[in-house]
């Protein structure tokens, strides 16, 4: 997009966990291209709009809609943006392709490139080691977003077993194509860390298992918890989300990968379910919330059960199994080129369990 042109950025999920740090980052940014730039945001609630407008004035513009399933005015939002940058669910299908069709009528009408970052999670790729639903062929295998054909290898997962995030994503790629616009996603894996947003702080899969250990009484893991997963802290994360939307606005995003090879990994380090758990347990523990720091191995079924009843949706053993139990390894190689230098590790890590239990009692 070239200096002379405003830029117009529609950021959905302000009011989430991975939305809110995003719209703070960007603007926070030092970047003459953002610090200038109103985001508008899509709002559930009046009241969120009053504390946005009151918290960052003419730097935000809320448009209020229902929610997800308001397609129309969804649409009419991104019609008028060059970038929706969308960090809601990453399984609403519908959503996704009403801002897809939108941004296509905004290239009608300007005759300009426009762009969608959507956000999708690495579960996409997990392997499904307690149903066995699907395996790899080589166990303990690595995606490297340089060098592996991650849309061809999920096009495969799919027609074996359709994962609802898995066909959001696809979609989004696909619609880009066919209609002309440019399509970026953010496979990102497990989020952790304290937010920076006005409204959500905290992530999905570690305060679940929070919630269930304060309520059952008993930390829990799937089976021996020894599947392996991807990390990265929200802060990290929403410094390459603005690093993606500086190169989009300010370079017409000549370094950004698009379309089917436009899907990038965000992870920065390794953790286990198991140690999940413990961490889980000890901060639990620590602030008298539960008797004792063991933690309790169950099925997969009953983890379904348990996790259903205190997760913030509902979940299946399908979900469980993909999200809060499964096991890949990706390799985040695309991001470094861009300049990313995630800086998060260990310490915040495991401050970040403590921190996730405070949150959770104070609400």
């Amino acid at each position: 997009m070239s200096s002379s042109t405003s830029p117009r950025i529609l950021l959905t999920g302000a009011t989430g966990f991975i939305g809110g740090a995003v719209l703070t980052h960007l603007l926070n940014s030092s970047s003459p291209i953002l610090s200038n730039t109103a985001i508008t945001c899509l709002v559930r609630g009046t009241d969120r709009v009053s504390k946005l407008k009151a918290t960052y004035g003419d730097r935000v513009h809320p448009i209020l809609y229902r929610d997800l399933d308001d397609i129309e005015v969804t649409t009419a939002a991104a019609a008028e943006h060059d970038l929706v940058i969308n960090t809601t669910l990453g399984f609403h299908a519908a959503s996704a392709q009403a801002l897809l069709l939108g941004l296509a009528q905004r290239k009608a009408s300007t005759g300009r490139d426009v762009w969608m970052v959507h956000t999708s999670g690495q579960s996409n790729l997990s392997e499904q080691t307690f149903s066995r639903t699907y395996m790899e062929d080589t166990p303990g295998r690595e995606f490297n977003d340089a060098v592996d054909d991650i849309y061809d290898y999920e096009k495969q997962r799919e027609a074996l077993h359709p994962y609802l995030q898995r066909s959001t994503e696809l979609g989004v790629i696909d619609s880009g194509l066919e209609l002309g616009v440019k399509t970026l996603v953010i496979m990102s894996p497990t989020i952790y860390g304290l937010g920076s947003g006005l409204f959500n702080r905290i992530s999905i899969q570690i305060p679940t298992y929070i919630r269930t250990a304060l309520a059952h009484g008993r930390a829990i893991v799937v089976g021996s918890g020894d599947n392996v997963n991807d990390k990265v802290h929200v802060e990290d994360l929403a410094d390459l989300y603005t690093i993606i939307a500086l190169d989009i606005l300010g370079n017409e995003g000549k370094h950004c990968p698009v379309g089917k090879t436009g899907i990038m990994f965000s992870g920065t380090g390794r953790f286990s379910w198991k140690e999940v758990a413990q961490e889980v347990a000890e901060a639990c523990y620590e602030e008298g919330k539960i008797s004792n720091k063991e933690v309790e191995s169950v099925s997969l079924s009953e983890a379904a059960r348990l996790f259903t009843s205190y997760a913030a949706d509902k979940v299946d053993e399908d979900n469980v199994e993909l999200g809060l139990a499964s096991n890949v390894r990706t390799i985040a190689a695309v991001a470094k080129t861009l300049g990313w230098k995630p800086s998060r590790g260990e310490e915040e890590w495991r401050r970040g369990f403590r921190d996730d239990v405070k949150e959770i009692l104070k609400r």
